[in-house]
């Protein structure tokens, strides 16, 4: 006949079952205190006070209380609290933390249990200090602390005071509960630490993760840093795993732009260096990125001077008008700040031009060159002259869509370093309402008058001018300033071939009507 386990034997195989669970054995028996080792600081300011509050409040019911061992409790979770005992290595910590815990909480609460008597209080209050410990002990702890703590401090009480049966049968049950809170405590603990422990191991399967990608990071950062000093075709074409050191010149049809800041010197020559510095970044994060969201890209920055290229002429268009919209919207401010205002000039121009690399072995530059590069350089020096905005050439007002308004004929040039005749427009789309509706109105009269003065017919077209004068809006940013200046400087030219003394008739027949630049 076989023999029935006992009971004790059935527990013993279920604890050494459950013992070999891997992640139950490593949940329930590590001996990692850093997570509980981080209730150090509610000991110190909750623990220690706490101490003195319930030995004066249990005093004062007339219930037995301990001073010292009262005292001991206080000084152990105050060092707790002070000591950061998670940079203490070895065994030592642990214990220290285990020793104070035993005093504050198992053989205090078991001697103030069997010294007033079992009674009721002592009861919930041993089930209250035991829920306290589960929280602050490992959960396989508890037993140790019911057997240590309160098993020897029974024992000891009795050796010392005498055997009392009744005694020991009121405080069996409190004890009992006792170990129940802790444990119900410690799982609660066993569960929070269980699911930082997950946390945590997700954040070191992060880093890892963050490692692994470090190299390609670091490459991206390289890569933007790149594209921040270059060319950004440039870095598509190192990204396509093309050589762009090698790449041969093109001929391309581009719209070219330059932008320039009028009157630079005199407006920071009160700035520091690093002020200096700081004005021009903000004022070219204002001029670069309606180029680059319009289709451009950046080809160089020169000083106070932006170059850029763009496929077409409607999107060099757009951007200039992007980046006057975006100053104007600074100037406002500086205006109402009573601050100096920033006035530029953008010129235009399109055409057939040499794509390539440009320089040394040592240093290389990706650019363009050409005579459209000439041109627009040329024409956004002339801006301050005709004292407008936006200048652009013929062959820029051609790629515009039918029906553009917002843009009228101004000169008839030809630039130092071309042969070329050049039909000149401004671009006023930009502007504010009142000036577009009048610029829009007189465009047909404007053309008429220019079309007199380029005939040669300069009395007349300084009748034209000087009415058309008369009704030109003021300015809104600048005291004694109009918004279409382009007539003072025609009517200036009317009458300096009208008064000229020592002009004839052969030297205005001569003439052929463009006004040719000789200087850059």
């Amino acid at each position: 006949m076989l023999n029935k386990p006992s009971f004790t034997g059935l527990v013993g195989k279920a604890v050494g079952f459950l013992a070999k669970l891997p992640v139950l054995k490593r949940l329930v028996f590590n001996r990692d205190y850093s997570y509980l080792m981080r209730l150090g600081t509610v000991l110190l300011w909750v623990g220690g006070p706490s101490e003195i509050f319930f030995y004066w409040y249990e005093s004062s019911q007339g219930y037995w209380d301990s001073l010292q061992i009262r005292f001991l409790a206080a000084i152990g979770m105050a060092s707790l609290g002070v000591v950061d005992w998670r940079t203490v290595k070895g065994w030592l910590p642990k214990v220290y933390w285990e020793l104070v815990l035993f005093i504050a909480f198992p053989f205090q609460s078991t001697m103030a249990l069997l010294h007033n008597g079992a009674i009721d209080y002592y009861f919930t209050s041993q089930c209250a200090m035991f829920f306290i410990l589960g929280m602050m002990t490992k959960a396989w702890m508890i037993p140790v602390h019911i057997v240590i703590g309160s098993g020897l401090s029974t024992l000891g009480y009795f050796l010392w005071y005498g055997w009392d049966a009744k005694l020991l049968a009121h405080s069996l049950p409190a004890q009992v509960n006792a170990m129940f809170c802790g444990i119900v405590s410690a799982s609660i603990m066993l569960v929070l630490e269980s699911y930082h422990r997950r946390i945590t191991e997700a954040k070191v399967a992060l880093a890892k993760a963050e490692e692994t990608e470090k190299a390609y990071e670091e490459l991206k950062i390289r890569e933007e840093l790149i594209r921040i000093y270059v060319r950004p075709s440039l870095v598509e074409e190192i990204r396509a795993g093309k050589d762009p050191s090698k790449s041969q010149p093109v001929i391309r049809n581009l719209s070219i732009m330059f932008c320039d800041i009028r009157d630079f010197t005199k407006l920071t020559e009160t700035l520091t260096p690093y002020e200096r510095q700081m004005f021009l970044n903000q004022y070219f994060s204002m001029m670069t990125r309606p180029i680059v969201d319009n289709g451009g890209e950046v080809d160089k920055i020169m000083g106070d001077c932006v170059m850029s290229v763009f496929p077409d002429g409607a999107t060099a268009v757009n951007a200039a008008i992007s980046m006057r919209l975006e100053l104007q919207k600074f100037n406002e401010t500086m205006f109402k700040a009573e601050s100096p205002m920033i006035r530029n000039g953008i010129g235009i121009a399109k055409g057939d031009v040499m794509q390539g690399n440009f320089g040394s072995f040592e240093k290389l530059d990706r650019t363009v060159i050409g005579e459209a590069v000439n041109i627009a350089s040329r024409l956004e020096s002339k801006t301050k002259m005709y004292n407008l905005d936006v200048v652009v050439t013929e062959d820029v007002i051609r790629d515009m869509p039918a029906g553009s308004a917002h843009y009228r004929w101004i000169d008839n040039v030809q630039v130092k370093g071309s042969t070329r005749h050049i039909k000149l427009y401004e671009i006023y789309g930009h502007q504010p309402p009142e000036v577009r509706q009048y610029k829009d109105d007189t465009r047909e009269l404007l053309e008429k008058a220019l079309m007199i003065y380029f005939q040669k017919g300069f009395r007349d077209a300084s009748r034209l001018f000087r009415a058309m004068l008369e009704n030109v809006p003021p300015h809104r940013l600048i005291a004694n300033d109009l918004m279409d200046n382009i007539l003072r400087y025609y009517i200036a030219h009317c009458d300096a071939w009208i008064n000229n003394p020592n002009g004839t008739w052969e030297e205005i027949q001569r003439w052929e009507g463009v006004h040719v630049f000789t200087e850059k």
